[in-house]
């Protein structure tokens, strides 16, 4: 019976293909949707970790009452390490950079990403070398000899994927290193790293084993089988609390951030994420009412047939079968065609993608993937076919539908009921989507129109890192700097050039505590904090922010003089207020003498912002801005700023890089890019859920003004003969056209209704999302409003037309 109700229904649906097309269609739009979206969810939030129970893989860092998420110091790790209990073993990690120099197929020098690791870092993770062996004990101890892992990628692309690479030298920021073994391609922390070595280095280094100083290191750690991370939690905070009590002047305030290593990557992106879903499950609402509208009307019109086949022996639930089937049929095409669309959704997702997290760029159709599509496919077929199946299997009588013959009547009552309840769904579920859509709108026009403080246009930027081995001393480095900036300022259509670190919009942030000279003592754990900047004089002039009070760094500004500071103008109104800053002096925090010597204010510039509006700590904690000259605090990682004249400034990059070669033939350049495109990548997680509602919205509306034309066309078709006969009885056909239009504009405006209640539950979840916009925001809403009102009348406009057409003594002769 099952496979005949098949036969049957696929040819009723190939005799009927303009239904069958807008139904699969409508369909494949809602779980398209929902199924790029879930694939999202998929890459981003399900697929676990490639490696060895990586539900046991936790990420630790620092917090304080003012940081929530700091790097590690390390004599507190070594403390940490010796002391815990929940752990098999922890691991100490930094991202960072390095020149790779003078190996691989081409000879040219490179900038990798390259990260530093304790010796124990691999174990943890649980993943063995591709080829040679893991760092052991030995290699991360000072004095140890020079090793490094690399990447699988490096591997093949630099080295031709040689096996003979093990115990080859490569040189690594000019130290010449031993290759022990190639990871695989797997590994991924710290993201997108192609160099490993160990610590051992750095242990010597006074700043890392000053316990205040926290260079950027995390904790990768790995739970004891049994024990739940609260547990593991629990116990570093108490070795926190007692390093405080051993520490006050570093630790105060100081306690632990665990978090599962997924969790860690992902966080500030499930809440988005998990709003997209919701927003493509309305979608695929919407759908559904409108195909199960239009299979009502079908059943509707089949009441004849349906009767035949009743009078003929068939009981209503093989009659509620057949439908069912049929709406099944349907629910499987748009299945399969809704793959479709997301494969081509994708595309458009990933390119919008943040660029910096890496999970979004491993989306993929899989096998979970398809399981989900098969099941919301099923769910959308029981949605479409559920309501037309009752009402075919619970008709009051098929004997009336033989003896009406051909005769048209209207509707019942109920079954008007129902329908408009579809439609008045469809309508409050688009404004809640247009609604959505206008908050995230206006949040990213606020984002993208919200002053940044300097001019970002025709400004290159690309990142330069001076190995330590080659440049040891301050002197060298100063004199690399000035050397560069000189050649590059000479180049033709370079207006000016600068060096600095910590820029704006370069996704690094330095922050320091700092002390007013001459000022009470600051309770350890409540010192104030200051981004911290170290600039070439020409910085200020490469973007545009002027000089507002004293004067730029010069030449009187070197190392062997009073160091210098300029601060920005939001650090002269807090800290210095009802006084002229100029000449006021703070103590110098990146001295290692004790005490600091004081620096000296010299200048006022514009704040600035060095982030994504709403997403950086500096704006978060409202945090001031000190810069430093880089000739008296020299920093071997910068950026180079170019100012051109005009015109797009990426051309300049290979006279710069010969400029750079000039001076060190083992420099690499590496992030190249311009200022304007670094703020506009500032803003992607903002224009991927601005777009994608967007779309979701303009797609809702589309389906539900559908749905509503489909209804009120319906209605007008199935009250031809109540038509005719008011037009026949004197009936203004002005009136006929309000009573149609009047009725569609009921269901409108109670969806409408209905809706304004939804837009404000999802203005609240939306809330943490927005910048400048609150969650009831009239503007927004009258816009969803005006939008949807607008297209609504158009959808009922035209079947409240046609009714005016009606000729009554044609549609009485009909009956």
């Amino acid at each position: 019976m099952l496979l005949q109700d098949l036969r049957y229904a696929l040819r009723i649906l190939a005799k009927q293909p303009a239904f069958t097309a807008i139904a699969v269609l409508t369909l494949a739009l809602g779980i398209g949707a929902n199924t790029a979206i879930f694939s999202v969810v998929n890459a981003l939030l399900l697929q676990p970790l490639p490696y060895p129970h990586p539900e046991q893989l936790v990420r630790i860092r620092e917090r304080t009452p003012v940081f929530p998420s700091g790097s590690v110091g390390y004599p507190n790790y070594l403390d940490w390490r010796a002391n815990q209990r929940g752990f098999t073993d922890l691991a100490l990690y930094r991202s960072g950079d390095a020149n790779l120099s003078g190996t691989g197929v081409d000879n040219e020098p490179e900038h990798v990403i390259a990260a530093r690791v304790t010796f124990n870092f691999l174990s943890i993770l649980g993943v063995p070398p591709l080829l040679g062996r893991d760092f052991r004990e030995s290699d991360d101890l000072p004095g140890s000899r020079k090793v490094v892992l690399i990447s699988e990628g490096l591997w093949k692309r630099r080295f031709g994927g040689s096996a003979g690479m093990i115990g080859q030298q490569i040189t690594v920021d000019g130290v010449p290193r031993e290759v022990i073994g190639v990871l695989p391609s797997q590994v991924q922390i710290p993201r997108k790293t192609q160099v490993y070595v160990p610590v051992s280095e750095l242990r010597a280094d006074k700043n890392l084993l000053n316990r205040g100083n926290h260079q950027g290191f995390s904790v990768l750690a790995r739970l004891k089988p049994g024990v739940t991370l609260a547990q593991a939690t629990a116990d570093l905070n108490n070795i926190a609390a007692e390093l405080e009590r051993r520490y006050p002047d570093t630790n105060t305030g100081r306690r632990i951030e665990a978090l599962i290593y997924l969790e860690s990557i992902v966080r500030d992106y499930k809440h988005g994420v998990a709003l997209l879903l919701a927003a493509v499950g309305c979608v695929l609402l919407i759908a559904c009412a409108n195909v199960a509208n239009l299979q009502l009307a079908r059943a509707l019109a089949r009441e004849r047939e349906l009767a035949v086949r009743a009078a003929l022996g068939a009981s209503r639930t093989r009659l509620a079968m057949q439908v069912f089937v049929e709406s099944a049929i349907l629910a499987l095409l748009g299945g399969s065609a809704g793959v479709l669309f997301a494969l081509w959704g994708l595309d458009a997702i990933k390119a919008i993608a943040p660029a910096n997290v890496a999970r979004f760029q491993e989306t993929r159709v899989d096998l979970m993937v398809l399981a989900f599509t098969a099941a919301i496919a099923v769910g959308a077929g029981m949605l479409v076919g559920l309501w037309p199946a009752l009402r075919v299997s619970g008709n009051a009588s098929f004997t009336l539908a033989l003896h009406e013959g051909g005769r048209g009547t209207s509707d019942g009552i109920q079954r008007q009921r129902a329908r408009a309840g579809l439609v008045i769904a469809q309508v409050a579920l688009a404004l809640l989507l247009l609604a959505a859509a206008g908050l995230t709108l206006k949040s990213f026009r606020n984002a993208q129109q919200t002053p940044i403080g300097f001019n970002p246009h025709n400004v290159l930027t690309l990142l330069i890192s001076l190995p330590k081995a080659r440049y040891d001393t301050d002197e060298k480095v100063a004199a690399f700097h000035a050397q560069l900036v000189e050649r590059v300022r000479a180049l033709p259509g370079v207006r000016a050039a600068a060096l600095g670190n910590n820029v704006p919009f370069d996704d690094t942030e330095n922050d320091s505590y700092f002390h007013l000279t001459g000022t009470p003592p600051t309770p350890p754990g409540s010192e104030p904090s200051a981004e911290i900047s170290a600039v070439t004089p020409g910085f200020f002039e490469v973007l545009g922010m002027p000089i507002l009070r004293g004067r730029n760094f010069d030449a009187t500004d070197r190392p062997n003089q009073a160091h210098s500071v300029i601060i920005d103008e939001s650090f002269a109104r807090r800290y210095f207020p009802g006084k002229d800053a100029i000449g006021q002096q703070i103590d110098d925090t990146q001295s290692e003498a004790k005490p600091p010597p004081p620096v000296t204010v010299i200048g006022i510039v514009p704040r600035t912002r060095n982030e994504a509006p709403g997403e950086d700590n500096s704006e978060k904690l409202n945090m001031v801005e000190m810069y430093y000259c880089l000739a008296q605090s020299p920093e071997r990682r910068t950026s180079l700023l170019v100012r051109v004249a005009s015109g797009d400034p990426l051309p300049l990059v290979p006279a710069i890089k010969c400029e750079l070669q000039a001076l060190d033939p083992d420099q690499a350049i590496s992030s190249v890019s311009t200022m304007e495109k670094d703020v506009a990548k500032s803003l992607g997680t903002r224009r991927m859920l601005m777009s994608l509602l967007g779309a979701f919205a303009a797609l809702a509306l589309v389906l539900a003004s559908v749905g509503l034309y489909g209804v009120m066309a319906l209605t007008v078709t199935q009250r031809t003969r109540e038509l005719g006969i008011r037009l026949a009885l004197g009936a203004n056909r002005v009136d006929v056209f309000r009573l149609v239009l009047g009725q569609g504009m009921v269901m409108v405006c109670t969806g409408l209704g209905i809706g304004l209640l939804g837009a404000l539950g999802a203005g609240r979840g939306l809330a943490s999302m927005l910048y400048g916009v609150g969650s009831w925001d009239l503007p927004a809403l009258s816009f969803a409003l005006f939008a949807l009102s607008a297209v609504a009348l158009v959808a009922c406009w035209f079947p409240a037309q046609r009714a005016t057409r009606v000729d009554p003594i044609i549609a009485l002769r009909s009956e």
